[in-house]
């Protein structure tokens, strides 16, 4: 009884630890690392008049098109090239403070249907905020300025898209291409290369994980705010099994 006990439990932490998603970039901004990549050392870099301050990076709405105020990378993060086979999970802790309409709080890839992942403060379609991802996947609504929110979106390989404001799914199972088609034409935060005014407002975290984040996990991750990760890694998830199964042992002993 108690090896089928085990083997059970075992079953579950390897279904979860299959579909788990791992941090691949994480950006704080914090004082004296400011635009440092705490997980995976690709170190942000700003462009065309954005700063960091106030443990943020903030930008103006300066520029438009690629010359748009953003942080840019050192090296390609590759929505496509890197997660394609994985699948990928973006959050962000951002603020709207009145972005020009069509304004970006991130881009990556080309500015052309199927190729894309970029999402619109406020479109020109009754100012309603949406996704550009294998064209445009509206809210029906405008996110809220001026305040603080959590943007978490996910898209498996095979171009099964989710997202989610404040933990609140707005898109739910939309069918989009391949995430493979994303390009590394332009990778960047609070800019596009549509020729669109630059992000006017502040990004107080960015992270970029590989796999797809769970409902629950988005949950998880709002309810600690930015400056905590709340979903475990799979080594903390084999440390959290050995020791209920340690625990269960004694009692069983």
């Amino acid at each position: 009884m108690k090896t089928k006990v085990y083997l059970a439990l075992a079953s579950c932490a390897a279904m979860q630890l299959g579909s788990a998603a791992t941090i691949s970039h994480r950006y704080s901004y914090n004082d004296g690392a400011e635009l440092v990549d705490s997980v995976g050392g690709n170190t942000g870099t700003l462009q065309n008049g954005a700063t960091v301050s106030g443990g943020a990076l903030q930008m103006t709405g300066l520029g438009t098109n690629t010359g748009g105020n953003h942080m840019g990378f050192t090296n390609v993060v590759g929505i496509g090239s890197n997660f394609g086979a994985s699948g990928v999970s973006i959050e962000s802790w951002y603020t709207d403070s009145g972005t020009g309409t069509w304004g970006k709080l991130f881009h990556f890839g080309d500015p052309n249907s199927g190729l894309e992942l970029g999402y619109t403060h406020a479109r020109g379609n009754g100012e309603q905020s949406g996704l550009d991802r294998d064209g445009t996947k509206l809210f029906g609504e405008q996110v809220t300025q001026n305040v603080q929110h959590l943007m978490s979106i996910t898209v498996s390989s095979d171009g099964n898209l989710n997202l989610w404001i404040d933990g609140d799914q707005k898109l739910t199972d939309v069918d989009t291409n391949d995430l493979s088609s994303v390009t590394s034409n332009f990778e960047g935060i609070g800019a596009t290369s549509w020729n669109d005014p630059g992000m006017t407002g502040s990004v107080d975290e960015l992270r970029i994980w590989s796999g797809e984040l769970s409902a629950s996990q988005v949950a998880l991750n709002l309810a600690a705010g930015p400056d905590l990760v709340a979903v475990p890694e799979p080594s903390g998830m084999l440390l959290a099994l050995a020791g209920t199964l340690l625990a269960f042992r004694r009692r069983r002993t």
